[in-house]
């Protein structure tokens, strides 16, 4: 458990920062004072507390494997959040539930639910929600094996994370990036990141964090062929993470005993440190963990003569391997399906935005509405919109006296915003009466020079949309055109 930053309320804030004390030395405890404070707050209609507690209890019982069991009361928590608009508690859900599609190897479900919580966080302004989505953005990359781009997304997120005090995420990320290091081959620098990552975690009590630490550093201490430096980080990791009941870590670093245990000859006490390992990860329903238990284990039977059960294993790894690849498809392609040229041919978004791009001196030519209209035109088809509404500042648009606190917000932000969800919209009330308030959109702040003019907005036909990072980047492009017209 961490402190919620900003809590519901004050009283809030202290009455969880008193409960995760209990957790250390009782967590049963501590659930069941979290799971009462949740239900009593949602009794009562206080969505955001009853989340903010109901978020709390997810970070007591996500490491010790019973996350799942909390899916439906996210899933409820965050439709309670986006229809009280609740933008900081829906963050926090949609954070969570990429987490337990992470962990069920669902990676699709889980950069969906981090981008939306990233979203959120950008535009209302609460940093631990976006790092910590950073942070499990940066982990599907690691899970595809695409380790410099997930080590980049990790960078990221500690340059948010910089001036904030947070023991946790610091821990957090600093294991993350030592794994990104490690595996691109940069061991001092693995090393390194891994003994913040326990030092944070010790400075905050965070026994997880602790556990994983060692964890890697036996890792790492195998890879320089220590094997007395493995041995002890290993057993101190399997000690904290059985005592603690932490199974995903438990089960992990019984894959590295594993190892150990062919590295010192022991195939008997190989084979039963995976089998351990695969037992814990099929309880918690860890699919990427238990396939690399059915490999482990399909190459050790193979060496002890067993064909028939390292068969076996291997068609359980190859299933899930599947099952993986299955889920981690998209629902839909990176963008609205490409239209057809002429001749029947796909044309992706990025074509047809070079080719808005090269009409740019034939738009200037036109007069402004008719420029408008047809950059209006390509837009919608670009990205797959309903509408496009350019607002400009000053009577009929955007007031300083009607939005105050959205021209604020387009100030500070300077860059394209978002909006995965109306309704979770910081000026919501404020922009309610406007066209295309009630849908999800990106909202992108158009200059003149180095002035505010006004600001576009690219409406979707629904609520709700997860938008992407390249969907991100074509509206800021888009922004460009329409700042010239």
């Amino acid at each position: 458990m961490f402190t919620l930053q900003p809590a519901a309320s004050d009283a809030l804030a202290d009455l969880l920062s008193r409960i995760a004390r209990v957790a250390r030395r009782h967590p049963p405890l501590a659930d069941r004072l979290l799971e009462r404070l949740s239900a009593l707050a949602f009794e009562a209609g206080d969505t955001a507390a009853g989340a903010d507690a109901l978020y709390a209890r997810f970070g007591l019982l996500e490491p010790r494997g019973r996350a799942l069991e909390l899916l439906p009361a996210l899933e409820q928590a965050g439709a309670l959040a986006a229809a009280g608009h609740f933008p900081i508690q829906a963050a926090r859900v949609c954070e969570a539930l990429g987490r337990i599609a992470y962990q069920q190897g669902e990676y699709q479900l889980a950069t969906e639910q981090w981008s939306r919580a990233l979203d959120l966080s950008e535009v209302n302004g609460h940093l631990q929600t976006g790092v910590a989505a950073r942070i499990g953005l940066g982990q599907i990359h690691y899970a595809q094996a695409d380790w410099a781009r997930g080590l980049r997304q990790m960078r990221d997120a500690a340059e948010h994370l910089a001036s904030h005090d947070d023991s946790y995420l610091a821990a957090k990320l600093a294991l993350n990036i030592g794994v990104g290091s490690f595996e691109t081959g940069d061991l001092p620098a693995a090393e390194r990141h891994f003994s913040h990552g326990l030092a944070a975690a010790r400075r905050g009590s965070h026994r997880v964090f602790e556990a994983e630490a060692h964890w890697h550093l036996a890792r790492a201490a195998l890879a320089r062929q220590r094997m007395d430096w493995a041995v002890a980080d290993c057993r101190l990791a399997l000690d904290i993470a059985a005592r603690q009941g932490y199974p995903w870590l438990e089960a992990a670093a019984s894959r590295t005993w594993t190892e150990i245990a062919l590295a010192r000859g022991d195939n008997a006490a190989a084979v039963r440190s995976t089998r351990h390992g695969l037992q814990l990860a099929q309880r918690i329903q860890a699919r990427a963990q238990a396939r690399q238990a059915h490999l482990q284990l399909a190459e050790l039977l193979q060496a002890q003569g067993d064909a028939a059960g390292a068969l076996d294993h291997l068609w359980q790894h190859l299933a899930l391997q599947s099952e993986i690849k299955r889920l981690s498809l998209p629902a839909r392609t990176t963008l609205a399906a490409p239209p057809a040229d002429e001749a029947g041919a796909p044309v992706t978004p990025e074509e047809l935005l070079l080719q808005l791009s090269g009409q740019r001196q034939r738009l200037a030519t036109l007069p402004p509405t008719e420029a408008l209209a047809e950059l209006k035109a390509a837009s919608v088809r670009i990205l797959g919109l309903a509408s496009v509404v350019r607002w400009t500042l000053g009577p009929g648009g955007l007031t300083a006296a009607d939005h105050p606190r959205y021209l604020d917000l387009l100030h500070r932000h300077g860059t394209p915003l978002a909006l995965p969800d109306a309704a979770l919209h910081p000026c919501h009330a404020e922009l309610a009466g406007l066209a295309g308030a009630a849908e999800a959109r990106i909202e992108v702040p158009l200059y003149d020079g180095a002035q505010l003019a006004g600001a576009l907005w690219l409406v979707d036909a629904r609520p709700t949309r997860a938008w992407t990072r390249q969907e991100l980047l074509i509206a800021s492009q888009l922004g460009l055109l329409f700042e010239r017209t």
